[in-house]
């Protein structure tokens, strides 16, 4: 986990991964009808559910603020949304030579590429090529 040839190659290969993943999800969720639902898209469903008249917020219903803030949301099972060290903190990655090795990698392996391993074959391959221009650079 701390081994930043490691951290590096993961960013690289798996961060467009995973922001492609969500832009598909998005545009399919928001995009595509729902044949149970009239054919309606998902979006038109909610602007359907927020537009009814028996919707509050239709009407400027909308509650006040609760009276004790403090606890607001409290799930005794849950995490505690008071809880001061309740975030994910992803450290920045310190490399030399960042971009001639992001270039090396990226000029054979494209993290959008086809994957039969879900891009665990194009992690090992750019690994690889990581190692392999560290090596050229350090000569």
């Amino acid at each position: 986990m701390e081994d930043p040839v490691h951290l590096f190659t993961l960013h690289t290969i798996f961060i467009p991964r995973i922001n492609k993943a969500l832009e598909d999800f998005s545009e399919a969720f928001n995009n595509h009808a729902v044949s149970t639902e009239g054919n309606w898209t998902p979006y038109q469903m909610w602007m359907n559910g927020m537009m009814h008249t028996n919707n509050p917020l239709a009407h400027e219903g909308v509650d006040g603020e609760p009276d004790d803030l403090e606890l607001y949301g409290y799930d005794p099972e849950g995490p505690s949304p008071l809880e001061e060290d309740n975030n994910v903190v992803v450290e920045p990655i310190t490399l030399d030579n960042r971009n001639f090795i992001e270039s090396y990698v990226l000029d054979v392996v494209d993290p959008l590429m086809q994957s039969t391993h879900l891009g665990i074959d194009l992690y090992t391959k750019a690994l690889e090529l990581v190692r392999e221009s560290i090596n050229v650079m350090n000569g």
